[in-house]
């Protein structure tokens, strides 16, 4: 199974609802969606860098979805509101009285591939958008350590390679992954549900799973 990560959030507009999600699509056999997105990008490759937010790709969006809705892809998404997030005595989630960023989506990404039974699967490769947010090197490797060993307990019989952490550019299906991060986000932020309500067999959601 092939893992595909993205990240969307919103920490700055008050006047919305405030969290943080990790998005992206799982599929079996990758090689007919990278032909496939390949082909959809070629118009666009070269010209600028393709991201979901920018307006000159919305004709390419539509591609994106048609590509999800005609291929076995199963969209996958976590969502944690920050006034949800615990504030218990250890803070874990806080470091004085402010997010502790790294560890949210830590903790939320680990919640989500915990929910997705990769048990039924001989071998999981997960392939993360490299943040936005400039996390160190250490902490980059600190986080596949961690996502890597909780999987290891979680799935100790499975063949589990440690995340790749890598630009868009390295891997154009991380492109994909981010056109449904933001189809994702806009429905979190503004409740726009069309696209997904037509996709809502091939999602696999949680809520606020941190506890």
């Amino acid at each position: 199974m092939y893992i595909y990560l993205d990240e969307s959030y919103n920490l700055k507009d008050r006047g919305k609802k405030q969290f943080i999600s990790i998005n992206g699509f799982m599929a079996l056999d990758i090689a007919k969606i990278r032909k496939r997105w390949k082909q959809a990008r070629k118009p666009f490759a070269g010209k600028k860098r393709i991201h979901s937010n920018d307006k000159y790709f919305n004709s390419l969006r539509q591609k994106a979805i048609e590509i999800i809705k005609t291929h076995p892809v199963y969209l996958i998404t976590a969502f944690q509101e920050i006034q949800k997030i615990p504030f218990h005595k250890d803070k874990k989630y806080f470091i004085k009285n402010k997010l502790n960023f790294e560890k949210i989506y830590t903790d939320l990404c680990k919640q989500l591939l915990f929910s997705l039974k990769l048990n039924e699967y001989k071998r999981i490769v997960i392939t993360v958008d490299n943040r936005k947010n400039k996390a160190s090197l250490l902490g980059k490797n600190k986080f596949r350590e961690e996502i890597f060993q909780g999987l290891k307990t979680a799935y100790p019989y499975l063949r589990i390679e440690k995340p790749r952490l890598i630009p868009s550019s390295s891997d154009i299906l991380l492109e994909l992954a981010d056109f449904a991060s933001n189809t994702f986000y806009r429905d979190y932020l503004d409740n726009e549900k069309g696209i997904l309500s037509e996709l809502r067999i091939k999602i696999i959601q949680i809520k606020n799973p941190l506890k």
